[in-house]
């Protein structure tokens, strides 16, 4: 398979020129890794000398299969105790790297490796934290087990920080903080990971680091070089309302599905009412989709991620929530309903995409004055959006499928799209949009607090979303398609059924 350059490394360099250890090496051979990435081939051998580091690459260039590598090396399988803690900022997040450590020592006899989240029973974390050589878990999760004195950190010597950036957040830092001043050893390797790293984050993180060696891949804005970027302008007018801005929306969002082509696609909002409704109306026409966002129950949600995973849903609906870090190989169309509030969250969502090499794109639906500016934003950080062509060639794209894949997308792609309309109820039309954006941005740049002696109890911190919303501006016409197109918009009255109703701007 042709890779991008953000992963692509000299044929002659092997794993086996990096460890000894054949167990592993079979695990990392049988998960379909052979050869290092970048980020692998220098973080490696530097993470086995026990220093403490910070690694830096772009989202989809292999991180988690360093510190895999890195924690699986690590321990001591005689001693039946927790030595290792990998620390992530959510839980899908938390899952999804447990698997992979799974799957990456699956053949060292005896392994435990056991994900701490919040949404699942305390007593078996209880069970399986004493009993567990590797822990991955979410801060609020660590902490309750740390404060209760569930979990013993007499033999931890490695703790990772994944998505680092987003731990030394408001949100976490003081959670992390506990975690550490918790630790009995007073000699463990301290690594980081995160596709950014400022000067304010180096500073927080020094805080828990001891003279950390620097392994940074990431050459000016952290875009995969594979991922094309592109935006539409989804408004007609300049007066038009907000329920009116939010129909060209969605209305884009079909034309997409129905003629750029994909295999799995993600699409990102900024409230947890409207991933409900677009999810449903998606499949109202035939999309196979899911949602996830804060409101749903944990094993809803890692329900949702393994039908994803399993190629049982073409599209999935979420918010900022697995934005980071969720790495599903066939998803090669990001599309941003919304925009989101920072440049780094943005990032993050285009990086779901293209992973590991491949390729993808990313459609950006452009309506208000704000919108607008976030664009200018992007490219003057130096990302290159275009606006969305006529034709779009897949071959940029393209990846080979497995036998199975293929059979589940040749299923899907036989489903019957039927376009549904869009009825809009004029009681509820209003022009003067959503709450302020200002007020998210001054929240979005609020500096980090000093750690404070009374610590949060937050236990499930992972899962906060803002309900807050851009507004959506549309000059884009599709190619000629077979797929019925919608109806004209018509008025009906409030108690008929299918009334669209943007359900955020009621919450």
């Amino acid at each position: 398979m042709k890779r991008s350059q953000d992963v692509e490394i000299e044929e002659k360099v092997k794993f086996d020129s990096l460890l000894q250890n054949k167990h592993l090496l079979q695990g990392l051979k049988e998960s379909g890794y052979e050869r290092p990435s970048p980020v692998q081939l220098k973080a490696i051998p530097m993470g086995r000398l026990g220093v403490d580091m910070i690694a830096q690459a772009k989202s989809g260039t292999g991180k988690t299969v360093v510190f895999g590598v890195i924690t699986l090396e690590a321990i001591n399988l005689v001693i039946a105790q927790p030595q290792a803690i990998i620390i992530a900022p959510t839980r899908e997040i938390a899952i999804q790297i447990r698997d992979v450590v799974r799957n990456l020592g699956r053949f060292m006899p005896s392994l435990q490796c056991h994900a701490f989240i919040g949404g699942i029973s305390m007593q078996t974390d209880v069970q399986n934290a004493n009993h567990s050589h590797i822990i991955v878990g979410t801060p609020g999760r660590l902490m309750a087990l740390l404060e209760s004195k569930k979990l013993s950190t007499t033999h931890i010597k490695l703790v990772v920080l994944d998505e680092a950036d987003k731990l030394m957040s408001d949100t976490f830092y003081p959670q992390i903080d506990y975690i550490f001043s918790k630790m009995k050893s007073t000699v463990f390797q301290v690594v980081a990971f995160s596709a950014t790293f400022t000067d304010e984050l180096l500073q927080l993180v020094s805080k828990f680091l001891k003279n950390p060696q620097t392994v940074c891949l990431t050459d000016g804005v952290p875009t995969l070089n594979e991922v094309q970027q592109y935006y539409i302008n989804t408004s007609t007018s300049d007066n038009e309302s907000h329920l009116q801005r939010y129909k060209n929306k969605y209305q884009a969002v079909e034309k997409i599905l129905g003629h750029v082509p994909f295999y799995q696609g993600m699409i990102f909002v900024n409230s947890l009412p409207r991933s409900m409704e677009l999810s449903r109306w998606l499949n109202e026409m035939g999309w196979k989709s899911g949602h996830i966002h804060a409101g749903i129950t944990q094993d809803k949600r890692l329900s949702v991620m393994e039908d994803l995973r399993d190629f049982k849903l073409r599209i999935l609906v979420c918010s900022d929530l697995i934005a980071r870090g969720i790495d599903v190989d066939r998803v090669n169309l990001v599309i941003n309903l919304d925009l989101p509030w920072e440049v780094e969250t943005y990032l993050h969502r285009v990086g779901r995409t293209g992973r590991y090499g491949t390729s993808g794109i990313a459609i950006n639906l452009i309506g208000s004055a704000e919108d607008k500016e976030f664009l200018q934003k992007l490219r003057n950080e130096g990302i290159q959006i275009d606006i969305l062509p006529d034709k779009v060639s897949h071959n940029k794209y393209v990846k080979q499928l497995t036998e199975s894949d293929q059979k589940h997308l040749n299923q899907h792609e036989s489903q019957k799209i039927e376009s549904k309309p869009l009825i809009l109820n004029h009681k509820h039309d209003r022009s003067s949009g959503s709450s302020s954006n200002a007020a998210q941005k001054k929240k979005a740049k609020k500096k980090h607090p000093k750690p404070q002696k009374q610590i949060s109890r937050q236990t499930d911190t992972t899962h906060q979303e803002d309900s807050s919303q851009f507004q959506p501006s549309f000059a884009w016409e599709p190619l000629k398609t077979s797929h019925p197109q919608p109806t004209a918009t018509t008025l009906a009255p409030a108690n008929q059924v299918n009334i669209f109703i943007p359900p955020d701007l009621f919450f």
